[in-house]
C-alpha cells in the first residue's frame, strides 16, 4: 500500500490538469516545447565533443536540423547520406580519428570506396572531430598536408565538426545564407571546407 502511495504523490494524474487554474495548461506546453528545443540543440552540439556512433548521430542531427533529409543507418559503416535536392547528395563519412588525420589512415581507404560507389552529382565528405576535448577555437588542422592533398586528388571534401556547427548557427541567423553553404559545400571539389568570415 505504501508503494501505491508513493507512486500516486510522484505523478500527477492525468485529470489534474483539468483542476488547475487558466494558464496552467499553456504554461506545462511551453515548458514540453521549450525542453523538446533544447534536447535538439544539445543533440546538435554534442557534434563538438562526441566520437564514434553519438558523433554520427550528432552530424545527423545537424543536417535534420538545416531542414536537409538525411538517411543514416544507426551502427552502420557506410555514409551518412543527406539529400539536398533531388538530385545532389552528399555522402559524409564521419572520421573516427581524434588526431589529424594521416595519408595512411584507414579514414582513407573508406573514402576511396565511397567514391567509387558515388553517382554523378554525388559529393563525398569526410567528417573529422579532431581534439574534441579542445575547445573549437584552438583544435589543430584536421589532417595533415599529405592526407589532404590525396583528399584533393579524390575530388573528396574535408569539413570539421566546428564548420558543421558554425552552419547550424548560420541557419538561425539567415537560413537562405545557410543553404547557400551547403550549396558550396557540394560544388567545392575536394579539400578542406569552411566557412568564410563575415
Amino acid at each position: 500500500m505504501t508503494g501505491r502511495t508513493q507512486a500516486a504523490l510522484t505523478q500527477a494524474p492525468e485529470w489534474l490538469i483539468a483542476e488547475m487554474p487558466p494558464g496552467y495548461q499553456t504554461r506545462l506546453w511551453e515548458m514540453e516545447r521549450l525542453t523538446a528545443d533544447l534536447q535538439a540543440m544539445d543533440r546538435v552540439g554534442r557534434v563538438l565533443w562526441e566520437m564514434g556512433e553519438p558523433l554520427s548521430d550528432a552530424v545527423s542531427a545537424v543536417f535534420g536540423a538545416l531542414k536537409c533529409e538525411v538517411d543514416a543507418t544507426p551502427g552502420s559503416a557506410g555514409p551518412i547520406v543527406v539529400k539536398l535536392d533531388d538530385s545532389r547528395r552528399l555522402l559524409l563519412l564521419v572520421s573516427g580519428a581524434a588526431s589529424p588525420i594521416q595519408k595512411t589512415d584507414e579514414e582513407l581507404a573508406h573514402v576511396f570506396r565511397a567514391v567509387q560507389l558515388a553517382s554523378t552529382n554525388d559529393r563525398v565528405v569526410l567528417v573529422a572531430n579532431i581534439a574534441p576535448a579542445t575547445p573549437p577555437a584552438d583544435r589543430p588542422d584536421p589532417a595533415l598536408p599529405d592526407a589532404l592533398s590525396v583528399l584533393e586528388r579524390m575530388g573528396v571534401g574535408l569539413v570539421t565538426t566546428a564548420t558543421l556547427f558554425r552552419l547550424w548557427r548560420l541557419s538561425y541567423e539567415d537560413q537562405p545564407k545557410s543553404r547557400k553553404v551547403l550549396d558550396r559545400l557540394h560544388a567545392q571539389d575536394g579539400g578542406l571546407f569552411t566557412i568564410p568570415s563575415r
